[in-house]
């Protein structure tokens, strides 16, 4: 990297460590202070190579909590919710790490909302399989419900969520 380069790089930095206690913990699980950061190359593979990670973790998780709660049923039902909620967890981190930084992950320019379809069908297969496994039983029927109501309107929310930014998008450009 020569020293225009560096300059650059300096100049669009965002400061480390100065955005509260979400942010240092972010910045010490990704270890960013790492030299290994420095090099350009390095640091676009790695990124990439980390998304690419995220997204198997995520479908894998989603498909495993799935397959436990279709599979194992009611024992594997506390298996299941923390498999899923392990994943879910990663997934909020990200996006909330990316927004923090002032990417927005539901821009419509690299968004497609036809990718996230087969994911959807998947998280309403869990759903369905938390109805089907939940205890019989007052809390068991509660449970279940409210689980797949409160699955179902996050779904809700995402999709209006995608709707909104495609609107905010259109309005911008026009």
């Amino acid at each position: 990297m020569n020293q225009h380069d560096e300059a650059l790089e300096q100049e669009h930095e965002q400061p480390r460590g100065q955005d509260g206690p979400f942010m240092r913990l972010a910045e010490g699980i990704g270890d960013l202070a790492s030299p290994f950061y420095r090099e350009e190359r390095q640091r676009d593979v790695w990124n990439e190579a980390s998304a690419v990670g995220l997204q198997v973790a995520l479908w894998l998780g989603t498909a495993a909590a799935t397959a436990m709660v279709w599979i194992g049923g009611r024992t594997a039902l506390p298996y299941a919710l923390t498999t899923f909620a392990v994943t879910g967890t990663a997934s909020w981190f990200a996006l909330a790490y990316a927004t923090r930084l002032g990417v927005r992950a539901d821009d419509p320019r690299w968004f497609q909302a036809r990718r996230l379809m087969p994911y959807t069908v998947l998280v309403l297969a869990f759903l369905a399989g938390l109805v089907h496994a939940a205890p019989a039983g007052a809390f068991g029927s509660g449970f279940a419900i409210g689980a797949a109501g409160g699955g179902v309107l996050a779904l809700a929310c995402a999709v209006i969520g995608m709707v909104r930014a495609r609107r905010r998008s259109m309005q911008t450009t026009s």
